[in-house]
């Protein structure tokens, strides 16, 4: 079994509770455009600062499925959750994107809430 010291990738000094940035969105078609200007766009649901945990892999056909857990603290401006089931999430964890759908919302004791997102694919491609 080998030892690997922890101390050497750990900087205590650099720790933060939320170190990403996460972006909450849904996307739609503007329907009063003609048929060749229409686009998909986002629509920002919440910008947020998130700790990104994994919950669960698998993968299947060659496709990495995973769980993420997002963890959000509350804005303190408004106290309630605007994020809901089926909104899309995105955020960058060390140079990997996460990016999926949200299948669960959750209230923290905390002061936040919890986001299960399920992830179909983990793209490991350098932010531009």
């Amino acid at each position: 079994m080998a030892y690997m010291d922890v101390d050497n990738f750990i900087d205590d000094d650099e720790l933060k509770d939320y170190p990403y940035d996460g972006f909450f969105y849904t996307t739609e078609i503007d329907n009063s455009l003609q048929l060749d200007e229409q686009e998909e766009v986002e629509v920002p649901i919440l910008e947020c600062k998130c700790d990104i945990t994994e919950a669960s892999h698998a993968r299947v056909n060659g496709f990495i499925k995973a769980v993420y857990s997002i963890f959000v603290p509350f804005c303190p401006k408004c106290q309630t959750i605007v994020v809901n089931r089926g909104h899309l999430f995105r955020a960058w964890q060390h140079g990997v994107l996460i990016k999926g759908t949200v299948e669960g919302v959750f209230p923290s004791q905390l002061g936040g809430f919890v986001c299960y997102v399920q992830a179909d694919e983990i793209e490991n491609i350098k932010r531009q």
